[in-house]
Protein backbone atom coordinates (compact mmCIF):
# COMPACT_ATOMS: atom_id res chain seq x y z
CA UNK A 1 0.00 0.00 0.00
CA UNK A 2 2.81 2.69 0.54
CA UNK A 3 4.80 1.89 -2.71
CA UNK A 4 0.91 2.85 -4.29
CA UNK A 5 1.04 5.94 -2.08
CA UNK A 6 4.37 7.13 -3.04
CA UNK A 7 3.61 6.34 -6.45
CA UNK A 8 0.54 8.56 -6.75
CA UNK A 9 1.94 11.16 -4.71
CA UNK A 10 4.80 11.57 -7.45
CA UNK A 11 2.17 11.76 -10.46
CA UNK A 12 0.24 14.24 -8.75
CA UNK A 13 3.38 16.45 -8.39
CA UNK A 14 4.12 15.91 -11.77
CA UNK A 15 0.63 16.87 -12.90
CA UNK A 16 0.68 19.96 -10.90
CA UNK A 17 4.30 21.23 -10.89
CA UNK A 18 5.96 23.14 -14.30
CA UNK A 19 9.32 22.36 -15.14
CA UNK A 20 11.52 24.99 -15.65
CA UNK A 21 13.45 25.84 -18.90
CA UNK A 22 15.41 28.33 -17.47
CA UNK A 23 18.13 27.72 -14.68
CA UNK A 24 16.73 29.64 -11.12
CA UNK A 25 18.59 33.02 -11.06
CA UNK A 26 18.15 32.50 -7.28
CA UNK A 27 20.75 29.47 -7.19
CA UNK A 28 24.16 29.62 -5.68
CA UNK A 29 27.50 29.88 -6.63
CA UNK A 30 28.36 26.18 -8.01
CA UNK A 31 30.46 23.91 -4.69
CA UNK A 32 34.26 23.31 -5.67
CA UNK A 33 34.81 20.12 -5.40
CA UNK A 34 37.81 18.84 -3.69
CA UNK A 35 41.24 18.57 -5.29
CA UNK A 36 42.17 14.87 -5.52
CA UNK A 37 45.85 16.10 -6.22
CA UNK A 38 46.41 17.97 -2.88
CA UNK A 39 47.30 16.90 0.28
CA UNK A 40 44.32 14.96 2.73
CA UNK A 41 46.24 16.13 5.97
CA UNK A 42 47.45 19.42 4.63
CA UNK A 43 44.69 22.43 5.18
CA UNK A 44 43.40 23.56 2.60
CA UNK A 45 45.56 26.52 0.44
CA UNK A 46 43.64 30.37 0.29
CA UNK A 47 43.64 32.14 -2.37
CA UNK A 48 46.58 34.14 -2.58
CA UNK A 49 48.46 32.17 0.23
CA UNK A 50 51.60 30.38 0.30
CA UNK A 51 50.66 27.41 2.82
CA UNK A 52 52.71 27.22 5.98
CA UNK A 53 54.98 24.63 5.18
CA UNK A 54 56.54 25.93 2.51
CA UNK A 55 57.17 29.18 4.83
CA UNK A 56 60.41 30.28 6.53
CA UNK A 57 64.13 30.71 5.33
CA UNK A 58 65.60 28.84 2.98
CA UNK A 59 69.29 29.16 1.72
CA UNK A 60 71.36 28.26 -1.17
CA UNK A 61 74.48 27.49 0.98
CA UNK A 62 75.20 27.86 5.04
CA UNK A 63 76.00 31.30 4.86
CA UNK A 64 72.70 32.46 3.36
CA UNK A 65 71.23 31.46 6.72
CA UNK A 66 73.58 33.20 8.91
CA UNK A 67 72.28 36.34 7.76
CA UNK A 68 74.00 39.48 7.14
CA UNK A 69 76.05 40.89 3.75
CA UNK A 70 77.20 37.16 2.77
CA UNK A 71 73.31 36.24 2.82
CA UNK A 72 72.76 36.85 -0.94
CA UNK A 73 71.08 33.54 -1.58
CA UNK A 74 68.31 33.76 0.97
CA UNK A 75 65.21 33.30 0.51
CA UNK A 76 62.40 34.36 2.92
CA UNK A 77 58.77 32.71 1.86
CA UNK A 78 55.72 34.54 3.51
CA UNK A 79 52.20 33.97 3.62
CA UNK A 80 52.26 35.72 0.58
CA UNK A 81 55.47 36.56 -0.42
CA UNK A 82 59.32 35.73 -1.74
CA UNK A 83 61.81 37.95 -1.05
CA UNK A 84 65.03 37.66 -1.91
CA UNK A 85 68.62 39.86 -1.30
CA UNK A 86 67.16 42.64 -3.52
CA UNK A 87 63.77 41.93 -4.32
CA UNK A 88 60.14 41.01 -3.09
CA UNK A 89 57.54 39.34 -4.97
CA UNK A 90 53.82 39.42 -3.78
CA UNK A 91 51.76 36.68 -5.15
CA UNK A 92 48.83 37.43 -7.42
CA UNK A 93 45.01 36.28 -6.19
CA UNK A 94 45.25 32.78 -7.89
CA UNK A 95 47.68 30.00 -7.14
CA UNK A 96 47.95 26.47 -8.18
CA UNK A 97 49.00 24.24 -4.75
CA UNK A 98 49.24 20.56 -4.17
CA UNK A 99 50.82 18.27 -1.81
CA UNK A 100 54.40 19.33 -2.70
CA UNK A 101 54.20 22.53 -4.59
CA UNK A 102 52.78 25.89 -5.31
CA UNK A 103 52.82 27.96 -8.86
CA UNK A 104 51.67 31.59 -9.41
CA UNK A 105 52.51 34.44 -10.80
CA UNK A 106 54.31 36.54 -8.47
CA UNK A 107 54.50 41.12 -8.55
CA UNK A 108 57.99 41.55 -8.19
CA UNK A 109 59.95 45.20 -7.09
CA UNK A 110 63.22 45.67 -6.27
CA UNK A 111 66.71 48.20 -7.07
CA UNK A 112 63.82 50.42 -8.95
CA UNK A 113 62.23 47.75 -11.07
CA UNK A 114 58.75 46.11 -11.51
CA UNK A 115 57.76 42.86 -13.27
CA UNK A 116 55.74 39.63 -13.20
CA UNK A 117 57.36 36.46 -12.94
CA UNK A 118 55.03 32.99 -12.63
CA UNK A 119 57.17 30.55 -9.97
CA UNK A 120 56.71 27.11 -8.81
CA UNK A 121 58.04 25.99 -5.48
CA UNK A 122 58.56 22.32 -5.06
CA UNK A 123 58.97 20.43 -1.55
CA UNK A 124 61.60 17.38 -1.47
CA UNK A 125 63.57 15.47 0.59
CA UNK A 126 60.45 15.52 3.17
CA UNK A 127 60.56 19.16 3.59
CA UNK A 128 63.92 20.05 4.03
CA UNK A 129 65.16 20.95 0.24
CA UNK A 130 62.97 23.37 -1.60
CA UNK A 131 63.17 23.96 -5.40
CA UNK A 132 62.55 27.02 -7.15
CA UNK A 133 61.97 27.32 -11.39
CA UNK A 134 60.61 30.36 -13.30
CA UNK A 135 58.33 29.89 -16.13
CA UNK A 136 57.45 31.34 -19.12
CA UNK A 137 59.50 34.52 -21.54
CA UNK A 138 62.32 35.58 -20.14
CA UNK A 139 62.76 33.15 -16.86
CA UNK A 140 66.05 31.96 -15.60
CA UNK A 141 66.66 28.18 -16.98
CA UNK A 142 67.42 25.21 -14.35
CA UNK A 143 66.22 24.97 -10.90
CA UNK A 144 67.66 26.47 -7.90
CA UNK A 145 67.55 24.56 -5.13
CA UNK A 146 67.27 25.57 -1.47
CA UNK A 147 67.98 23.80 2.21
CA UNK A 148 65.90 25.20 4.66
CA UNK A 149 67.41 27.49 7.54
CA UNK A 150 67.38 26.11 11.08
CA UNK A 151 67.05 27.94 13.80
CA UNK A 152 65.83 31.33 11.95
CA UNK A 153 61.77 31.22 10.96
Amino acid sequence: MSRTLVIAGVLALAACGETPTEPDEQASEPVAMPDPQQDAAAPPAQAGLIPARFRGDWGMNAADCEGGAAAKGLLEVGEDTLTFYESVGTLGDSATVGPDSVQGLFAFEGEGMEWTREMRLEMREDGDVLVRRELGEGAMSGEFEYRRCTGRT
